[in-house]
């Protein structure tokens, strides 16, 4: 059963610097190969000191109002005056730092592993991190310019100091969204384990529930669970997801898919994964019996439709691949889509699929294999 949808994704830019080329998004200022390199420490860009500072722009983050920008570094000034970090960049007088620098009053450096950058429109807040998952605030600045430009910089005039920049990841929002919810549904955030590190409920008069992220590794691997208002349906979404802050999650389940094998037996179909439907031993052709059921506790799917699609980059779902309804134990009409009767709760609706060998003799030579893809959509209504 598909449980969630991702409407939005809030994933905006990641970088670790492990090509020999720098990514076109970045614009070095002053434009001097002299003063960079992706080779001095492999996995690192490293930025080196000299006459000028040195800055590295994210130009794609000038026109975003919201955005979390966080920058893992190595960075140890030996002097006075040498500073790096996070800008936000106007002019050489008109700037705001959150700068690492050289404390000579207590003769060490103040750097951190990680910084973090939250902007929120006109606001910009600063955090430090050990590990870049638990984040120490800084401090808050309001800076209102117009087209500020947005990354990394080196102020430092002693050629011999150096900021290795290892990896650089930028999302759209510390939260994370979940829509489509009834009043009185709680939404658990769970880990890869499965264990639940947050859970939320949808007030009254609201449909969506938001996740703070700024504590959670980011992307988090991980997945959600509901358990509606009643407390009799609870459902987890079936895939471990990678989730960015600034995603935004429909909760919308659909019928759980089923086919039944040489045997005789139900196979679930999981969302999202590849599943091997048997051997065509004779014949030019094979049928095989497919279920949508409705797994729900209450509740009726409607308007559910299936496509044949496109899998692992071939056309065979066009050449090779049909399917239909049923029609009292048999296949109806074969073709490219069909559409199953409203289906409550507990019910299920059959329908078939015919694989037909590979006649493609350049594909032949390649694999036996024929591969497709099917999307079904439905409306679940209460």
């Amino acid at each position: 059963m598909s449980v969630v949808s991702r409407r939005k994704s809030g994933f905006l830019f990641e970088d670790s610097f492990d090509s020999l080329t720098l990514d076109s998004k970045w614009n070095m200022t002053p434009n001097d190969s002299s003063r960079w390199s992706l080779t001095d420490a492999p996995g690192s860009l490293r930025l080196k000191g000299g006459a000028e500072p040195l800055q590295l722009f994210l130009d794609t983050l000038t026109p975003m109002k919201q955005f979390v920008l966080d920058m893992k570094n190595s960075y140890n000034p030996k002097a006075s005056g040498s500073t790096g970090g996070l800008t936000v960049f106007i002019n050489h007088n008109d700037f705001f730092h959150v700068e690492e620098y050289y404390d000579a009053t207590q003769g060490t450096a103040k750097t951190f592993p990680w910084l973090r950058l939250v902007r929120d429109y006109n606001t910009y807040t600063a955090y430090w991190s050990e590990d870049g998952v638990i984040w120490h605030i800084i401090g808050s600045e309001e800076f209102n310019r117009l087209a500020p430009k947005i990354g990394m910089f080196l102020n430092s005039s002693a050629t011999d100091d150096y900021l290795d920049m290892e990896h650089v990841r930028v999302f759209s929002l510390p939260t994370l969204t979940v829509s489509n919810l009834s009043p009185g549904t709680r939404v658990e955030l769970l880990d890869s384990t499965g264990a639940a590190v947050d859970s939320k409920t949808c007030r009254t008069s609201q449909t969506s529930i938001q996740f703070d992220m700024t504590q959670r590794p980011i992307p988090f691997t991980g997945s959600l669970r509901f358990a509606e208002a009643d407390g009799k349906t609870t459902i987890s979404s079936s895939d471990q997801m990678k989730m960015w802050g600034g995603d935004e999650y429909d909760f919308s389940p659909s019928p759980t898919l089923f086919f039944i094998d040489g045997e005789g037996n139900e196979v679930h179909l999981q969302d999202n994964t590849e599943e091997f439907l048997g051997h065509m031993l004779q014949g030019q052709y094979r049928e095989v019996k497919m279920i949508a059921r409705n797994t729900m506790h209450h509740g009726t799917f409607t308007g559910i439709q299936g496509v044949l699609t496109s899998y692992a980059g071939t056309d065979q779902y066009k050449r090779l691949v049909d399917v239909a309804v049923d029609q009292n134990g048999v296949p109806g009409t074969w073709g490219d889509s069909f559409t199953l009767p409203d289906t409550a709760a507990g019910k299920e609706q059959v329908f078939w699929t015919r694989i037909s060998r590979e006649t493609d003799p350049a594909l032949i030579d390649k694999t036996t294999h024929v591969h497709f893809g099917l999307n079904l959509s439905a409306v679940y209504t209460k």
